[in-house]
């Protein structure tokens, strides 16, 4: 009865344990259909320094439009790459980026932000490009945060040097 008792506390244990992991676990789970492609065939060693193009459909926000290109700009720096302002014209790449918030398809009363990041070679050609979208709450630290967690995990998968 003594090893059933303790066999018992330990699984108590354990699945508490399991619990609160689950709970510190970062909301960019809550990203749905987060998706990265590049071509496979461009080396991306050769590229240093990048600077950012106009979106199609500029976010209209300036704060959010200032705080989209800082996020960016960060992953990017992070992974060797060195801003340099358009105006010199000594890129290697350009980065596009947007963000749009869309009502949720499963759930109209709810709403997402959906990011899109695009990076150009010289000759105009999309070679790496990254989108997803995270659910927006009522907090928007807590809404920055998760789009920053989206975007790092977006940058994980930029092929490394």
């Amino acid at each position: 009865m003594m090893e059933s008792s303790s066999f018992c506390k330990e699984l108590l244990k354990l699945v508490a344990i399991l619990a609160v992991i689950l709970l510190l676990l970062p909301p960019v789970t809550q990203a749905q259909d987060l998706k990265v492609e590049w071509d496979k065939r461009t080396d991306f060693t050769h590229f240093h320094t990048y600077t950012f193009a106009p979106a199609p459909y500029a976010i209209r926000d300036p704060n959010t439009l200032m705080g989209m290109g800082l996020a960016v700009g960060e992953e990017l720096e992070a992974k060797g790459l060195r801003f340099v302002a358009p105006q010199q014209k000594t890129y290697d790449v350009f980065v596009a980026f947007n963000a749009q918030i869309i009502p949720d398809p499963e759930d109209s009363s709810r709403r997402l932000v959906v990011i899109t990041v695009n990076i150009l070679d010289s000759r105009n050609n999309t070679i790496w490009r990254a989108g997803g979208n995270v659910l927006l709450g009522n907090d928007n630290s807590e809404n920055r945060r998760n789009v920053r967690r989206m975007l790092a995990v977006m940058f994980q998968k930029y092929p490394p040097k």
